[in-house]
Parts: structure tokens; C-alpha cells; sequence
């Protein structure tokens, strides 16, 4: 039942302003994690999945041109979207970007929003 209001409260939020948070939630998982461990360079991607691929906050992805269709169905965005001119935006370690995506991932979350953390090693 909660996960219900969330759902509505959420489409009710600006969604320039949920990306907007959850690029500055990506970028502070990364500075925090980088300062502790530094940059491990185990190669690889990450992205977050939102499920379903619909409501407010997708649509105005899709008209921004911000993500992309998931492999197994949602809507797939990627670290780089998050990262902005980070001094870590192009960063290959999968450690890093795991980092960020997980804490967006929580965010979204929440916000009432189903999405997934994904990574895979290059």
C-alpha cells in the first residue's frame, strides 16, 4: 500500500528535479567511494533499469533523449547520463560506477519507482 502513494506522489514530482537529485546522488556515492578505495580499474559498465518503462518521470527521459530501451524490457540509463563533467565520468572502473548506480537505484526507489542497479564487466 505505501509503494502505491509513493507511486503517486512521484508523478506528481518534477522530473527534471528527480534527475536532476539523482545525478547529484550518483556523483557523491562516487566522491565518497573514491576517496576511501581510489579508482580500482576492474573494467566495466553500469546502468539503472527502470521497470516499467512508463509514467512521468520515463516520458520526460524519452523527450530529453536521456536513456534508452532496457535489454530485458524498462528503461535503461546509463552511468555517463548521471555523471555530467565529473572528474569520474569516464571512469572504466565498474566498481565506481556500481557505486553511483546502486545509490540512484535506492533513491528511485524511494521515490515509489521499481529500478535496478546493472553491471557488467568489460
Amino acid at each position: 500500500m505505501s509503494k502505491e502513494v509513493k507511486q503517486f506522489t512521484t508523478a506528481k514530482m518534477d522530473p527534471e528535479g528527480i534527475y536532476l537529485k539523482a545525478c547529484e546522488i550518483a556523483k557523491d556515492a562516487v566522491d565518497v567511494f573514491t576517496a576511501k578505495h581510489g579508482e580500482p580499474m576492474y573494467c566495466g559498465f553500469a546502468n539503472i533499469s527502470i521497470h516499467p518503462a512508463r509514467g512521468n518521470f520515463v516520458s520526460w527521459c524519452k523527450e530529453n533523449n536521456i536513456g534508452s530501451n532496457g535489454y530485458r524490457g524498462g528503461w535503461r540509463i546509463s552511468y555517463y547520463d548521471f555523471m555530467g563533467t565529473h572528474q569520474y565520468s569516464h571512469t572504466q572502473s565498474l566498481d565506481i560506477k556500481e557505486e553511483a548506480m546502486n545509490a540512484v537505484s535506492n533513491y528511485f526507489e524511494s521515490l515509489g519507482m521499481t529500478a535496478y542497479a546493472e553491471g557488467r564487466a568489460d
